[in-house]
């Protein structure tokens, strides 16, 4: 005996139409109220004779405990979980190490200028002071021509403009050799160039500025009067530079903005390409709802 599929069967009364396309389990809407519906098929020998559906309200079924447990799970699609976004972290770190989101668009890769140490005016008259600030700028000129570059001389020399007056407000006994490697320690760190990337160490800088041990205290008030403290929140993303965040850009190197830049333009193509893999998503959810509909 042939069997025959249900869609030859000469006890449907309704017609099936091929080409009619199927709704996903997902797009049938189930309202509340006189809209739902009960629907009735009669079966004979496994057979079916008979459909018909009516208003639930008007049904023997609208106050039988079972109709409000009917809804299975899959008539309410979850939403997609969005993808990650592990540049979100990348780009926080990297708005504090420059110093804020519009600092880091901006960021460029220009190596800084040969710049002349500019005296703070709270120095100039006292002659004292005057020496000191001249006797630090020495000895951070000695370390950045024999080690590093003019870019980083630079460096040097602005963080001593901008901290030096609170350094050497104490009158003669903070040592400019002291402030010298406080200053050329932390504007190392914030280069990235401590070894094995750069050529000194902390204790050779110690040593070559004639001490006899690192002056930490000094160098954490460095830190502390050139940089924003770093929330306990932003921390360093793998496998990027290790960096003293000191939040200011004009302190950076052309190398470690670099970096810092490279770490910016991957965080916004990958950000890009996964806004693009949503819409598309979305795109396609679209198309599938118009051929459904």
């Amino acid at each position: 005996m042939e069997s025959s599929s249900w869609m030859d069967d000469p006890w449907r009364s309704e017609p099936y139409e091929e080409h009619e396309p199927v709704p996903a389990h997902w797009l049938m809407e189930y309202g509340a109220g006189p809209e739902r519906t009960v629907a009735y098929v009669v079966l004979v020998d496994g057979r079916v004779v008979d459909t018909w559906q009516e208003p639930l309200q008007d049904s023997p079924w609208r106050n039988d405990p079972r109709v409000d447990r009917s809804r299975r799970a899959w008539r309410e699609e979850p939403q997609p979980a969005p993808e990650p976004r592990p540049w979100v972290d990348t780009v926080r770190w990297l708005e504090h190490v420059v110093g804020g989101s519009d600092v880091l668009t901006a960021l460029t890769t220009e190596p800084l200028p040969d710049e002349e140490f500019e005296l703070p005016e709270l120095a100039v008259g006292d002659g004292d002071v005057v020496a000191r600030f001249r006797r630090a700028v020495a000895h951070l000129d000695g370390i950045a021509d024999a080690f590093f570059d003019a870019e980083l001389r630079t460096a040097f020399r602005r963080a001593l403009t901008a901290v030096g007056p609170q350094l050497f407000r104490n009158g003669p006994s903070v040592d400019p050799a002291h402030t010298a490697a406080a200053i050329g320690w932390t504007l190392i760190r914030a280069n990235g160039l401590k070894p094995p990337v750069g050529p000194l160490t902390q204790k050779e800088l110690t040593s070559r500025l004639g001490l006899s041990s690192f002056p930490a205290s000094r160098a954490h008030a460095v830190s502390r009067m050139l940089g924003i403290p770093q929330p306990p929140w932003v921390r360093r993303p793998l496998g990027a530079m290790d960096l003293e965040v000191l939040a200011r850009a004009d302190l950076l190197t052309s190398r470690t903005r670099r970096e810092i830049c490279s770490l910016r333009d991957a965080a916004t193509a990958a950000e890009a390409q996964t806004v693009a893999r949503e819409a598309a998503r979305v795109r396609d959810l679209e198309l599938d709802l118009r051929h459904v509909s």
